[in-house]
């Protein structure tokens, strides 16, 4: 008597949890790179008053040490988002595998093909980097500049007026 390998069709249930899943993973990257755009334009704000020559100390303390709040909940919440993309896409990964191991359309797998392509022409120069860290690390150099113009205000504010 042969014994059964085949994986058992998922259930209607294991469908729908699995459909939740990738759209709470869909949800999750689109809050993921949501959230670097709309630090940069808090950062854009409070730059522009933290750096206006006619701007006052207390309007620059303000609007630096805002900005470094800024930075610090963008880098969390960055970092939570991403952690949670991650989160799905193995669990979907996993689900997938044990259906269909060359089927597989999320995690590890999906990063190696995605992994295999090559831009062409210009876009062929684009450092193919970690997006995630890259923007990371973008928002705190921020975060730095603000501290920046937290010393500055305190210690030479008259460079401000120029």
């Amino acid at each position: 008597m042969a014994v059964s390998t085949a994986t058992p069709e998922p259930t209607e249930s294991e469908w729908h949890v699995y459909n939740t899943v990738c759209a709470r993973r869909v949800h999750a990257e689109t809050l993921l790179w949501q959230v670097p755009i709309l630090s940069l334009t808090a950062q854009a704000f409070l730059f522009s008053v933290a750096l206006a020559p006619g701007s006052s100390s207390l309007a620059r303390y303000a609007s630096a040490g805002l900005s470094v709040a800024v930075t610090y909940l963008s880098v969390t919440l960055l970092a939570r988002n991403r952690q949670s993309e991650i989160t799905d896409a193995e669990w979907l990964e996993e689900f997938e595998k044990e259906l269909e191991p060359n089927l597989r359309q999320h995690g590890h797998a999906w990063l190696e093909r995605r992994d295999r392509y090559r831009p062409h022409g210009i876009a062929r120069v684009i450092p193919l980097v970690n997006a995630f860290g890259t923007w990371a690390v973008g928002l705190v150099v921020f975060g730095i500049a603000a501290l920046g113009v937290l010393v500055v205000t305190a210690v030479a504010p008259e460079w401000f007026q120029s």
